[in-house]
């Protein structure tokens, strides 16, 4: 008998229909692109035990019908000529179901899962043509053991994985038990996601996200990592800490500052980014659940989306960055669902007006399912009830655990945080030319440290840095703080020779008229027709890339006349 084998699930849906794609499809569909499309971006999957007394023919018959009872499971996505992106839904058709037998070692049943997610979750998805669902059914000698469900990210999210996963172990528990198949849980459709959206409601909706979001371009700082990356492609990786004393810490500042315990990590976050990059502003990308009523909650749906939030760091003390960090995130994430190409569209249209390229590549992504810390603290006291004393979080930092961990995102900066019974689990992806493996530790553990310094002291910004060990590296030569953001003139001058044909390039700073500093770029061509006007185009698509440049404000052209090296 083969080990791995397939077998084809008829199903037929309870709906139909085609209309455009929803914000959170858009969205992740333009992520995707804007990566690899050849390469999967993390197929979120889930797992179901199989109740006692099903057979595999049974479990098959559930995921026919799971299929048929979830619109985004049915769903091909196409992209028009004009960029516009639309769903299809369609009402039958069949999907293969991978079957691996594991023998007479059905105890081995969770490792071999785990080394079957490491698949499916790296495996791309043709969207515009096949179903967004890969199911394996792990069975030993026929009796089945688990499932588990791998879907594309623009069918579901975490929380829609999770809701998928839910469902289906009620379908299967309540065939093990012989009773009739639960009804669908009362969700939105992605269809009426979309025509939501279209309604004079949603459209209000996304009109103030826009608003939000030019907002917030007109100041955020430009990058978060003002150097020059190590040479060669981007490499990313990853590391992930368990910490029992961070979870502790987190929650107890999150009860002494009546805030959510999103608002401490993300202070914490930003403070220590801020500590190794020397940025007193930190920005970041929130991820947005936008699920608030229960038929948004209850959806087997895509619906997160980034969003941005600039946070100061300073301050007297660490309370005062959460202070800053709570209505921050708060009017973030009421601005989540959004168009993401007109977001596109403001977003160069803020570059052109700053004269630089907005890198903003920092993720934060708590995705804790417990996110009350009162309950989360009286967890811990349940097991150990001297868990909130100082004594005991401090000693709890002992048993924290760290290890590297293939990275999924493509992002500069991404951390994660999620919960486990007893800790706090922080999951950082980086790209190794700005963190190294040793400073993606460094980070990890400055934020455990933090967290627990500032529950039981206080921590003053500048800090940081000595306590956690992270030091901003040394700018040498000539570095102007403009926009938000370091930039080196001297970075400026050398792609003003690179980018130009010009035999000399010199920049200066003068005060413009609203007192800032600006950046005069003064050119002597190699030869004649060099205006300003391409002089600067040449210099904004030159800027990707280069974290410490930014676009000339002016640019002075010499006369083409005599030999030699301009004084």
């Amino acid at each position: 008998m083969e080990r791995v084998t397939y077998r084809p699930v008829r199903f037929a849906g309870q709906s139909t229909g085609s209309g455009p794609a929803t914000c959170g499809q858009a969205s992740m569909w333009l992520d995707i692109t804007d990566k690899d499309p050849r390469e999967a971006f993390f197929n979120p999957s889930g797992e179901v035990e199989a109740p006692a007394g099903l057979t595999v023919d049974d479990l098959l018959a559930e995921l026919g019908a799971l299929v048929g009872r979830h619109e985004s499971l049915r769903t091909f996505l196409a992209e028009d000529a004009g960029g516009g992106l639309s769903q299809t839904v369609t009402g039958s058709g069949e999907f293969p179901v991978c079957l691996i037998d594991l023998g007479d070692a059905p105890e081995s049943l969770w490792e071999e899962l785990a080394e079957r997610r490491k698949v499916v979750e790296r495996l791309p998805f043709d969207l515009s043509a096949e179903l967004p669902i890969r199911p394996t059914i792990f069975h030993g000698s026929g009796e089945p053991l688990a499932v588990l469900l791998s879907v594309a990210h623009t069918a579901a999210d975490g929380g829609g994985v999770r809701n998928l996963v839910a469902d289906l172990a009620a379908m299967a528990q309540a065939r093990a038990k012989g009773l009739d198949r639960p009804p669908p849980p009362p969700a939105r459709q992605p269809l009426e996601q979309a025509r939501y959206e279209a309604s004079a409601e949603g459209r209000r909706r996304l009109a103030g996200a826009l608003n939000f979001w030019e907002t917030s371009l007109a100041t955020v700082p430009r990058t978060m990592f003002p150097t020059a990356p190590k040479p060669g492609p981007p490499a990313y990786h990853a590391a992930v800490l368990h910490s029992r004393a961070a979870d502790l810490a987190l929650n107890l500042q999150a009860l002494r500052y009546d805030v959510s315990g999103t608002a401490v990590l993300l202070a914490a976050t930003g403070l220590v980014l801020g500590a190794y990059t020397g940025m007193p502003a930190c920005a970041v990308r929130l991820i947005c659940a936008n699920r608030t009523s229960e038929p948004e909650r209850r959806a087997v749906a895509c619906m997160i989306q980034g969003v941005l939030v600039s946070l100061g760091l300073g301050g007297t003390g660490f309370g005062d960055v959460v202070a800053r960090a709570w209505p921050a995130s708060v009017r973030a994430y009421r601005h989540g669902l959004y168009d993401r190409r007109e977001v596109r569209r403001i977003t160069r249209a803020a570059e052109q007006r700053r004269n630089v390229r907005l890198d903003l590549s920092c993720v934060f992504n708590d995705m804790r399912e417990e996110t009350r810390p009162d309950h989360r603290l009286a967890a811990h006291r349940t097991t150990r009830p001297q868990a909130a004393d100082e004594a005991a979080v401090r000693a709890a930092m002992r048993d924290s655990v760290f290890r590297p961990e293939p990275a999924v995102e493509q992002e500069t900066f991404a951390l994660y945080a999620e919960d486990t019974p007893e800790t706090l689990r922080l999951t950082l992806h980086a790209d190794a030319r700005h963190l190294d493996p040793d400073a993606v530790r460094a980070v990890l553990f400055g934020i455990e440290r933090l967290l627990v310094e500032s529950a039981f002291g206080e921590v003053r910004p500048e800090e940081v840095g000595a306590l956690t060990g992270l030091a901003a590296p040394p700018r040498e030569g000539r570095w102007l703080w403009h926009e938000g953001c370091w930039t080196d003139l001297d970075a400026v001058e050398r792609m003003l020779g690179e980018v130009l044909d010009v035999r000399a390039a010199r920049v200066e700073t003068e005060s413009g008229e609203d007192g800032k500093p600006r950046i005069a770029a003064h050119l002597w061509p190699a030869r004649e027709r060099l205006t300003a006007d391409d002089a600067h185009a040449a210099c904004m698509a030159a800027l990707p890339g280069r974290q410490t440049a930014v676009a000339p404000h002016r640019y002075v052209i010499h006369p083409v006349t005599g030999t030699g090296e301009p004084g």
